[in-house]
């Protein structure tokens, strides 16, 4: 039996983890009522890519599920800085983006595509 040790290249799956909120798409329009063009998921995808990019948050979708990811990954965290510090940068720009404070916590998430 062969066992490779690379990185696989054609791998079907993927996966995530990061400290930050599961929203669906039903919440994402009780905070955001007004924009009507998100409220399909193309548009709340899209909506969450340009919010994300002012404040260095990353976002996953896993294909198929109405559920949107939203945080920092954990390999992000800097030389100087602790896990209660990470967790409070991360925390203070969900509420950036959101306009509330959200309760965060850490999501891992892996699916084959």
């Amino acid at each position: 039996m062969k066992i490779r040790t690379g990185f696989v290249s054609n791998s079907s799956s993927s996966s995530f983890l990061i400290f930050g909120v599961a929203l669906a798409s039903s919440d994402l329009h009780k905070m955001f009522p007004d924009i009507e063009a998100a409220a399909e998921f193309e548009g709340w995808y899209e909506f969450l890519k340009e919010k994300t990019s002012k404040t260095g948050l990353q976002y996953n979708v896993p294909a198929g599920y109405d559920t949107f990811y939203v945080g920092d990954s954990w390999g992000s965290v800097k030389d100087d800085e602790t896990g209660r510090h990470f967790k409070e940068r991360v925390a203070k720009r969900i509420l950036e983006v959101f306009g509330k404070d959200l309760p965060c916590s850490t999501h891992a998430e892996a699916w084959l595509d």
